[in-house]
């Protein structure tokens, strides 16, 4: 059965308000059972909301700038950014007050979409899909260091290499993935990889790259060491995201025309399952365990949340208008400091 998971008040919960007793940190205290925080944008409604996991209590809805597509987090869980396509800025979140800090602008950030921090928290890339360009933020000061432009249209998500080296950007209208080197971001070349190359992850091993090609209703899985295609396989109906468990190799691709989800498993390369969400899943993220996937479903205003394995959906969370931009932040053990290059 479907449990449905209705809306809580517009005020911190006793989830954020032990985070801000604790520290900046996102550290629960000794014993608590929470794993950490789900962070939902709603694009109609310009809010970023929180919620604590497992319990999936809204603890935080934050205004942001206006039309947030996508969300990010940094590696010890004290920021957020969110790339607001409409305005063309990015707000950084202090997670802990649940306030925005700073906007960050440019007048060559024009429709900022992707977003993705570096496994050791000192840098934030964000694609320009206006300017075909990307940009390199230290998060230390939360300014812009440099941006170059890809060459290729409609430079949409970002994913980075477990090794914080390289990043891959997806090119929509060229039908190709741009590799870069960061945070020179100096371009190591384009791999043509099939048609509406959007959604995009790399494996936690840093071996394999998935890329979901809307326009083909495939995901293909690319060797991370060349960017070569080693396989395609079918999805449903327009996939637009891609997800993969953090500790293995499931993913998750969103199919927006089917209203349902594809389950791949990435070394076997095959497909395990499809599974109905609701109307038009777009982002997607999985737990630190990677047992629980939750999807954004756009029409449905809400995030289906999808057991791993099992593969099927056992709740619902409602929220705003809209959702697509989801992250998961979890829970550091007590004692964990803050990642470098962080602003403390």
């Amino acid at each position: 059965m479907i449990r449905s998971i209705r809306k809580a008040a517009l005020v911190p919960g006793p989830l954020l308000l032990a985070l801000l007793a604790g520290g900046a940190a996102w550290c629960a205290p000794a014993g608590d059972a929470a794993e950490g925080l789900l962070l939902v944008l709603n694009k109609h409604e310009d809010t970023l909301m929180l919620f604590d996991v497992p319990a999936h209590r809204r603890v935080a809805t934050i205004k942001v700038g206006r039309e947030p597509h996508e969300v990010a987090a940094t590696p010890n869980g004290r920021k957020a950014y969110v790339a607001n396509t409409r305005e063309g800025s990015v707000s950084v979140v202090d997670l802990a007050s649940a306030t925005v800090v700073k906007t960050i602008r440019s007048e060559r950030l024009v429709q900022p979409h992707g977003l993705a921090v570096t496994p050791d928290g000192r840098h934030l890339l964000v694609t320009s899909e206006g300017s075909q360009r990307v940009f390199a933020i230290e998060t230390a000061g939360d300014t812009i260091l440099r941006s170059m432009s890809t060459t290729q249209k409609n430079a949409h998500m970002v994913a980075i290499q477990p090794d914080g080296r390289r990043a891959w950007v997806p090119n929509i209208a060229s039908d190709t993935v741009t590799l870069l080197k960061i945070p020179e971001l100096r371009i190591l070349g384009h791999r043509p990889v099939g048609a509406g190359p959007e959604g995009i992850a790399v494996t936690a091993n840093g071996r394999f790259v998935l890329v979901a090609l809307q326009r083909t209703d495939q995901v293909a899985i690319l060797d991370a060491s060349d960017g070569g295609v080693l396989t395609r396989l079918p999805t449903g109906r327009t996939p637009v995201r891609v997800t993969i468990a953090p500790n293995g190799f499931t993913a998750l691709v969103a199919n927006r025309g089917s209203d349902d989800v594809t389950v791949v498993d990435v070394l076997e390369r095959r497909v395990r399952a499809r599974i109905p969400v609701g109307k038009k899943p777009g982002g997607m993220t999985m737990n630190a365990r990677g047992t629980r996937g939750y999807i954004c479903n756009n029409d449905s205003n809400s995030v289906s949340i999808v057991s791993i394995p099992g593969y099927q959906v056992t709740g619902t969370i409602d929220t705003g208008a809209h959702p697509d931009g989801i992250a998961f932040v979890a829970r550091l053990p007590p004692g964990r400091g803050r990642a470098g290059g962080e602003r403390p």
